[in-house]
């Protein structure tokens, strides 16, 4: 019989990509000091925005500009990410996002900062984003062994939770100490710091090459891009994972009507509204801290529609609940869910994908999540009017599960779809040769490669 220790060792967060691979383990360090500074900048730029103008419309539109331009750089970086070294596009990208928050920094230093500037800096930034995040996503299959992707996502999700969590309340406190030139001067110093440690990352070209000095496949971007659409609709896998992210996206995200639910159906105030924001964050720190199973689970796909069903389960008791409490116990446990389906979703996308197409995955994975989050919340809205907070939350779950269901009646492929095991042993996962120390020019084919902003 399992002891206590024994159980914990089972379950805990599986860290075993970090030793095994010198290349994912650099990558993992800047994305995390990345991840503190662009953490604060989504406090800061708000602020700074409405102290200009008073008028939330302006935070708004500074939010949509930065969202239009990353959803049009995901795209392109996906075709990019599959025909050139992925990272020399990070690097690139990397550096101009760093000129955008510098750009930041000397406006918000004059007497009267430009709101002109704040557009175009986040116009920028939108496309260093998209290009950056795709290329890093693309990046990662390879450089552990498959066994391990389970691992990896945890890991990933754990530094994004963190980042959500600490660095929102670093920034409040230093825009109330130093103002909104603070936050950005600690942004430009972590963004420096995270390409200083992505500078170490070795050549990654698409393809799993094992000569980065290949000359890389021309790129041509709308054919490129149309292939990876045709990958992802004739995988059944891949299909399958990427609809259901649209559908959940869409039906299944409630924050913006939980003010409204708080107020008209629990009768509380805004200290609630605070706490079932925070509960799925709070689920979902929990369940990546736990997740050392999921590199021993082989039906994956199945596993996937369960999680997905009882998340949109969990939103239907979010809508339904007449008490705080029970609404709390709602969020944490959709929070698990949302972890624990990440997990599952980044394993199967990136098994079931060739590594020639992962930058065109990548970035197609991205556009869905930015397009049903941009139409979730209007829609939610519209059946609140209808149907009151409580009850469009309810059947926007009710919705998600049904869908999820149908998912796993017509595509059977992906409700039996398996992973591969963790490797045997610890055997370090062989890197790439390391890189020059300083990154080369961009030559033609890249085109103008930007930053990340997530």
């Amino acid at each position: 019989m399992r002891g206590p220790g024994a159980l914990l060792a089972a379950i805990a967060l599986d860290v075993s990509p970090l030793r095994e691979s010198r290349s994912f383990r650099q990558l993992f360090e800047g994305r995390v000091v990345s991840l503190l500074g662009l953490g604060m900048l989504v406090v800061a730029l708000p602020v700074q925005v409405y102290a200009l103008t008073g008028s939330s419309l302006h935070v708004a539109g500074v939010n949509t500009t930065l969202g239009v331009t990353a959803f049009a750089g995901t795209l392109a970086a996906g075709v990019v990410a599959d025909r050139v070294d992925r990272r020399r596009v990070i690097l690139w990208s990397r550096s101009a996002a760093v000129l955008g928050f510098v750009a930041l920094l000397v406006n918000s230093l004059v007497e009267t900062p430009s709101l002109p500037v704040i557009y175009v800096v986040a116009a920028w930034d939108g496309l260093a984003g998209g290009f950056s995040v795709v290329a890093l996503a693309a990046a990662v299959p390879s450089l552990v062994p498959p066994g391990r992707l389970p691992a990896v996502a945890a890991l990933q999700a754990i530094s994004l939770d963190v980042g959500a969590v600490v660095s929102p309340l670093l920034a409040g406190v230093a825009v109330a100490h130093g103002g909104s030139a603070l936050v950005y001067a600690v942004v430009v110093a972590t963004s420096v710091v995270s390409l200083g440690l992505l500078v170490r990352l070795p050549p990654l070209p698409p393809g799993g090459s094992d000569d980065p000095d290949d000359e890389p496949v021309p790129v041509r971007p709308w054919a490129d891009l149309v292939e990876g659409v045709r990958h992802v609709a004739r995988d059944r896998v891949v299909g399958g994972i990427v609809l259901l992210g649209f559908v959940q996206i869409l039906f299944a995200s409630p924050h913006v009507l939980i003010p409204e639910l708080v107020d008209t159906q629990l009768g509380a105030g805004p200290e609630v509204v605070g706490l079932l924001y925070s509960a799925p964050a709070a689920g979902a720190l929990v369940a990546t801290l736990t997740s050392g199973w999921t590199g021993r689970v082989r039906r994956t796909g199945r596993l996937l529609l369960v999680v997905l069903a009882a998340s949109g389960a969990g939103i239907v008791v979010l809508g339904t609940s007449q008490s705080v409490a029970l609404a709390v116990v709602a969020m944490t446990l959709v929070g698990v869910g949302d972890v624990l389906g990440e997990i599952l979703r980044f394993t199967l996308l990136y098994e079931h994908t060739p590594d020639h197409l992962r930058g065109r995955v990548s970035a197609l994975w991205t556009a869905q999540g930015t397009a049903g989050d941009a139409l979730g919340g209007p829609l939610l809205t519209l059946l609140a009017r209808a149907l009151g907070p409580g009850g469009a939350i309810a059947l926007g779950g009710a919705l998600a599960v049904v869908a999820t269901g149908l998912v796993a009646l017509l595509v059977p492929g992906l409700r039996r779809a398996v992973t591969e095991p963790p490797p045997a042993d610890d055997v370090p996962h062989p890197d790439p040769p390391a890189p020059d120390p300083v990154p080369e020019p961009a030559d033609a084919t890249v085109g103008s490669t930007r930053g990340e902003n997530a």
